[in-house]
């Protein structure tokens, strides 16, 4: 099976855990602290802070924030850790629709949701393609109101919008790295600010509500990133523009061959670079069964192909939190988009392998379903 996707984990990566293990320090420990520091060099932050996973780095930097009791705006396409990490910080989300075109939340429905009780606008990098976020601030702003932006650049190390690196914009950002990503420790995240005191308050809150001091002043639980995860973190880190351009080179040759079949690829702003973390398709035809057929086929010919995302309005988990504006966009996306294999790993016959597979099974979906 030709997997959809591959963390990019060699010797490298081994011998830093063996070393770490070797050390028997294996929490808290200055391997943690180094990789912080790197990750926010190089997206330009002043200060990183390591957590648990992902969806964790959400709702620690929204309750850093002060969200609670008050509306989030979240793209209706995603995974549902925006939504849910809101709610896990005594929020209430909202769900916007996405641009058709570049799948990430778009500003004219940030502009016409907002409201007085709007704390925090999530803007997703989706699949690594940075969302449009001066256009975004500029449509938040139209109603005279101030709301906060969050950057989920969960996907998106190694994109940049305008030269700026994705995992800079907002008042904090967070990135994943879950083994779906460019770059993994297995699962863990980070939050990233330029904001000390904010910074400040997601330290207290990963580590049982310690301060600076050596004082328990909150009331929090263990969010902490191991040693071992950031030993795997910088080795692979060490690897990030290797890896991104293999992506590349992938993503292009999927452009340039499947561009004549009734798809449709992500499009992404002129001033963006992205890291290609996933690479998304839309059929233009058929519902969500069609899209499942698809799947189906490409699996049993051996190559590892999966649906996109998901529609957040149609979760059981947010249905308290309704009604939601509507979101066609996003509910067709989700119904029929799917993911190809990209990753680091895969040979140049594998590619073509991919492309063959699509192309044949584009040919007998349409042809079951004429």
């Amino acid at each position: 099976m030709i997997r959809l996707a591959f963390p990019a984990i060699d010797e490298r990566e081994v011998q830093s855990v063996a070393a770490v293990l070797n050390t028997a320090q294996l929490v808290s420990g200055r391997l943690v602290e180094r990789f912080e520091a790197e990750l926010a060099e190089r997206t330009g932050r002043k200060y990183g802070i390591a957590v648990s996973n992902g969806t964790t780095a959400l709702a620690l930097a929204m309750e850093a924030l002060g969200v609670y009791g008050k509306q989030v705006i979240v793209p209706a396409l995603t995974w549902p850790s925006p939504a849910h990490a809101a709610v896990l910080a005594g929020a209430r989300p909202l769900l916007v629709d996405i641009d058709e075109k570049e799948w990430n939340i778009d500003p004219k429905d940030v502009a016409a949701a907002v409201t007085d009780e709007t704390a925090l606008i999530v803007a997703i990098d989706q699949f690594g393609v940075p969302a449009r976020h001066e256009e975004l601030a500029q449509a938040a702003a139209v109603r005279g109101t101030t709301p906060l932006f969050l950057e989920d650049a969960a996907c998106a190390l190694g994109s940049a919008l305008g030269g700026r690196p994705c995992g800079s914009f907002g008042v904090v950002s967070i990135i994943s790295f879950h083994p779906r990503k460019v770059i993994t420790t297995g699962e863990g995240g980070m939050c990233l600010t330029d904001d000390g005191d904010l910074a400040e308050r997601i330290r207290q809150s990963r580590n049982h509500g310690l301060d600076h001091k050596g004082r328990f002043v909150v009331a929090r639980g263990n969010a902490r990133m191991t040693e071992i995860q950031a030993a795997i973190g910088l080795a692979q880190l060490a690897k990030l523009e290797k890896i991104v351009a293999r992506r590349r080179e992938i993503a292009a040759h999927y452009r340039a061959r499947l561009s004549d079949l009734p798809l449709s690829f992500q499009s992404a702003p002129d001033s963006a670079q992205r890291n290609e973390q996933s690479f998304g398709c839309v059929l233009h035809f058929g519902g969500e069964s069609t899209r499942n057929r698809f799947i189906a086929s490409a699996r049993s010919m051996g190559v590892e192909l999966g649906p996109l995302s998901h529609h957040l309005g149609v979760l059981p988990s947010l249905a308290p939190f309704g009604p939601h504006r509507p979101t066609p966009i996003s509910a067709h996306v989700a119904q029929r988009g799917f993911a190809l294999p990209i990753h680091s790993r895969l040979s140049d016959e594998e590619v073509e392998t991919v492309i063959r597979t699509v192309r044949r099974c584009i040919e007998e979906v349409v042809s079951d379903d004429n």
